[in-house]
């Protein structure tokens, strides 16, 4: 429960940090009239609007916790990220249409140096939360954490080409803002799709059939599949658990588990079909 009062203030100041930089980025996005500006400042508003439930979450989770809900606790925060990613998701879809529009209907983009130094150092900030997050998911082993770090590091590049198109389109007639903005969109889906993926996996207890055959390979090594009632795998965090179900153990099952762990990284707790009842 310490690791995830942890998460729980690091997502206080993820939010915090998130929201003022939405207001800079909004403010700077309409002033300057760019697209991929005013983007970047929506992702980061719904960056902290994530950050914001999944504290506000695990906190009421916290209060009605007890000592064995250790699972209950982690299988929240894998809720959380694979709804943050699933936001990062529509976030990126919503550029694509915004991008679109600018191409149908180009409109002047204008800056001042000002405002330049502005999103250089907001993008400076995104890498150093990236790294203060990725301390934080080592520590805390959460993938909330880990997927926060990730967003902030997606964040640092989207913010460098939103530089960079802020740049160009203050000296080009073509609509380098719109193309960026695609661009951003791009980088925002792709990799967000595979952690949606990823995280609907671990939240489902999803194992590879490949390594679950790894698993039963061992049991049939061992002459025990014809014992072996069902396994029920688990997955916490990047750490999967399996449970063996067994009629009766007669055997050693220390050495069996450590044989399983060492071929498959797969933790195996061996268990009588009664305690199951």
């Amino acid at each position: 429960m310490k690791t995830t009062v942890a998460v729980c203030r690091y997502c206080m100041l993820a939010f915090l940090i998130n929201l003022v930089l939405f207001g800079v980025k909004l403010y700077i996005g309409l002033a300057t009239n760019s697209i991929a500006i005013y983007s970047d400042a929506v992702n980061n508003l719904l960056d902290s609007l994530s950050v914001l439930l999944t504290f506000v979450c695990l906190r009421i989770m916290l209060r009605t916790a007890d000592r064995n809900s250790r699972t209950v606790l982690r299988k929240g925060e894998q809720i959380f990220s694979f709804l943050i990613a699933i936001i990062t998701v529509l976030t990126g879809l919503y550029f694509a249409y915004s991008s679109l529009e600018r191409f149908m209907y180009p409109t002047p983009v204008w800056y001042t140096m000002t405002y330049l130094y502005v999103l250089v150092f907001t993008a400076a900030v995104k890498l150093g939360m990236f790294f203060l997050l990725r301390m934080a998911y080592r520590y805390t082993q959460s993938p909330v954490m880990k997927i926060t770090a990730y967003d902030s590091l997606l964040d640092f590049f989207i913010t460098a080409v939103t530089v960079l198109t802020l740049i160009l389109s203050g000296t080009r007639s073509f609509s380098f803002d719109a193309l960026f903005g695609l661009l951003i969109s791009v980088m925002i889906v792709v990799p967000a799709v595979k952690i949606v993926i990823a995280a609907g996996a671990a939240l489902i207890n999803y194992v590879p059939a490949a390594l679950r055959a790894r698993v039963n390979a061992v049991f049939e090594e061992q002459q025990l599949a014809d014992q072996l009632l069902y396994i029920k795998y688990m997955r916490d965090g990047d750490e999967t658990e399996g449970y063996a179900f067994f009629q009766t153990v007669d055997f050693d099952a220390d050495a069996l588990t450590a044989q399983i762990q060492a071929q498959t990284d797969i933790k195996i707790y061996i268990c009588t079909k009664e305690s199951a009842l």
